[in-house]
């Protein structure tokens, strides 16, 4: 289990030892609770981020310490945000599912102090971006319109990947799970694998498929809901045909080469999908009954991924997704890697991709001027 220190107590941690370190009758207090004792002036201006007056070693010092604090609470930010990345945090604060939510969306978000010393996130598009100039705003804001449509064609892409990967590891689990090779799943979406090597253990044929979420899952074949949209004759054929298998099996088992009697519509002669369905049955793979809707032929097939994956999946729905830029390109990278990331302005002037390192957090929040030397000048610290 990852033990990490919540940012909240670090921050704490950071402005209780800044006022410790602080003579609380001194010039400083008395200047942050409005009073006029200008003695330690510099120091507040110091610590405002005001510059343009030499600064004392004890300004250094405790602008170093405000440094050293922010600089831990980004680090914890940023190894909270590796570890949900990775999966093996679960969000639980606010800004740990916004950044989530953007993950799971490939939008940007950024992650800052707030002047309560807390940590937030917003996704980027909601964010302050004054820091920046008018030309540099146009131009983030016009990637992330970018990125949103860029976003949706590459998780879909990513979707329809995973739905293909499923259908194609389908068979082989069951295969080596009927077999005794892996064990089976104490439980799985709607039970799949249960059912899939209990027919499979059986010798019956089967249809895996997804459902409507993506999810695997089995029938027995009589019950395929797909089995509506034969025509009649031959919906008809394909059940006489399942229901026949397990005598053919028997009859197959004992050495028999053909039948006695004649169910109709066979003759006494085995069909070659029913050596076909024997042959799988008896290895235990998934296999199922095909008829052919223009010859009437009936075939056994295996549940593998060629023959189980619909012709829509097969090709991915986005083969541009419309990285056309580095910019685009580099936030493509984070999108497929399910990374969290925001963009920033280089010394370029060019828009960049960034992921949510300590340094990469840091440099982006670096504190800004302002004119407040009141009782707010504490809490601008970790703005």
């Amino acid at each position: 289990m990852v033990t990490i220190t919540p940012t909240s107590v670090i921050a704490a941690q950071g402005v209780s030892s800044l006022l410790a370190g602080s003579d609380t009758s001194g010039g400083l207090f008395s200047a942050l609770s409005g009073q006029q004792d200008t003695s330690n002036q510099g120091l507040i201006d110091a610590l405002a981020g005001h510059g343009g007056t030499p600064q004392s070693v004890a300004s250094i010092l405790q602008q170093q310490q405000i440094d050293s604090t922010k600089l831990g609470i980004y680090a914890n930010a940023a190894q909270r945000i590796d570890y949900i990345q990775q999966g093996q945090l679960e969000p639980t604060s606010d800004w740990e599912k916004i950044v989530g939510y953007a993950m799971n969306k490939g939008l940007p978000s950024v992650v800052f102090i707030d002047t309560d010393g807390s940590v937030q996130a917003q996704l980027q598009s909601e964010a302050d971006l004054s820091k920046y100039n008018l030309s540099q705003q146009s131009a983030l804001l016009d990637n992330m319109i970018q990125i949103e449509t860029m976003a949706q064609k590459i998780q879909a892409n990513a979707t329809n990947d995973s739905w293909v990967k499923k259908l194609a590891g389908a068979s082989n689990d069951v295969y080596m799970v009927a077999n005794l090779v892996l064990q089976l799943q104490d439980s799985t979406p709607n039970n799949w694998e249960q059912t899939a090597v209990l027919l499979a253990t059986n010798g019956q044929p089967q249809k895996i498929s997804l459902d409507t979420n993506g999810d695997l899952q089995a029938f027995d074949q009589r019950y395929d809901p797909a089995n509506a949209d034969l025509p009649e004759g031959y919906r008809t054929k394909l059940m006489d045909a399942i229901a026949l298998l397990q005598s053919d099996f028997a009859l197959m088992d004992a050495g028999e080469v053909q039948r006695s009697a004649l169910p109709l519509p066979y003759g006494t002669a085995f069909d070659p999908f029913e050596s076909d369905a024997y042959n799988m049955a008896k290895s235990k793979i998934p296999y199922y009954l095909e008829v052919d809707t223009i010859t009437g032929v009936i075939s056994a097939k295996e549940n593998s991924a060629d023959n189980i994956t619909p012709d829509f999946l097969k090709t991915a729905p986005y083969p541009d997704v419309g990285d056309d830029t580095d910019t685009l390109k580099q936030v493509a990278t984070f999108i497929e890697a399910n990374k969290p990331y925001f963009l920033d302005i280089d010394t370029t002037g060019k828009v960049v991709a960034k992921d949510m390192t300590t340094l990469n957090l840091t440099n982006y929040n670096k504190a800004k001027a302002t004119s407040t030397t009141g009782t707010g000048s504490i809490l601008s610290l970790f703005a």
